[in-house]
């Protein structure tokens, strides 16, 4: 945590991972892990221990979401990963990477606008991408009560839009027109009917932007007015800025950048801009 200085307040060496949540009472819910060694016990999934991964696992990633209060201290720890064991949607696991289950990539407090099958305000949405879904956790106890799994593959960024809808980047499950290659699509999710509707891009995409995809990362940022979103494509060095409506790109963002001055580039490189990997864009202030 740093202060409106930039000095810093508190600090925490550990497994903390891609980007938090404030809480209205600027509690942080914080992605992070556990490094758990296999090699100790039995494996904590039936069928692990045949999966040759598995042994060659020196440690392997147990998911887990921190609140940490605004003094720095832990709250609560909650497992994702003993939230998904422990329930009927465990035996995802057998097909799983078992370094690294569920690769827990952002998470989102729901609020009072949430309405639909399993949805309650308070309740914790996890996006989990080695399983390709998300999950719902019970803001009571903690369990997990709803998984979706659809045609969206190794997503990130499952953001709450209004009701039961939701809004992801999915990495892998879009396509280009012919069929031929992977695109990246901002989808909308909606748990109470299940359909799913590619917001972008569309047969209204500039051509030049019909095709980003990001294999990995990526991020996306909705709107305080919930009518537009920021989808970012890291791999490419993109963002877009869409209406929700009807998927019309608002704004772009190419991040190209100058590296004549830097050394490490090679010579041939070294006289033009080059595309660079683009994190994430969000909005700040009123958006």
């Amino acid at each position: 945590r740093i202060d409106p200085t930039g000095k810093p307040v508190w600090y925490r060496p550990d497994y903390s991972h891609h980007r938090p949540q404030l809480t209205e009472d600027e509690a942080a819910l914080v992605p992070g892990m556990r490094r758990d060694k296999p090699r100790s016990g039995p494996a904590p999934v039936p069928g692990w221990n045949r999966n040759p991964l598995y042994t060659s696992c020196p440690q392997w990633n147990h998911d887990v979401v921190n609140v940490i209060d605004p003094g720095g201290r832990v709250l609560e720890e909650i497992s994702v990963f003993n939230a998904v064991l422990e329930s009927s949607y465990a035996p995802l696991f057998i097909y799983a990477n078992p370094c690294d289950p569920t690769h827990l990539n952002s998470i989102h407090l729901l609020g009072e606008d949430a309405a639909g099958p399993g949805l309650e305000p308070g309740d914790l949405v996890v996006s989990l991408r080695n399983l390709h879904a998300f999950a719902i956790l019970d803001h009571r106890d903690r369990r997990l009560k709803r998984m979706v799994r659809g045609g969206f593959m190794l997503q990130h960024s499952v953001l709450h839009l209004e009701g039961s809808r939701f809004l992801l980047l999915d990495n892998e499950g879009g396509r280009t027109a012919d069929g031929a290659r992977t695109i990246s699509r901002l989808l909308m999710v909606d748990m109470a009917s299940g359909a799913e509707t590619t917001i972008f891009p569309n047969h209204r995409t500039p051509a030049h932007l019909r095709e980003l995809y990001t294999p990995v990362a990526g991020g996306l940022a909705i709107s305080p007015d919930r009518s537009r979103a920021i989808v970012t494509f890291t791999e490419v060095g993109k963002a877009v800025e869409v209406r929700l409506a009807d998927g019309a790109v608002l704004a772009a963002f190419h991040s190209l950048h100058d590296v004549s001055q830097l050394d490490e580039f090679p010579e041939e490189r070294a006289t033009r801009a080059v595309w660079m990997r683009l994190p994430d864009i969000g909005y700040g202030g009123d958006g």
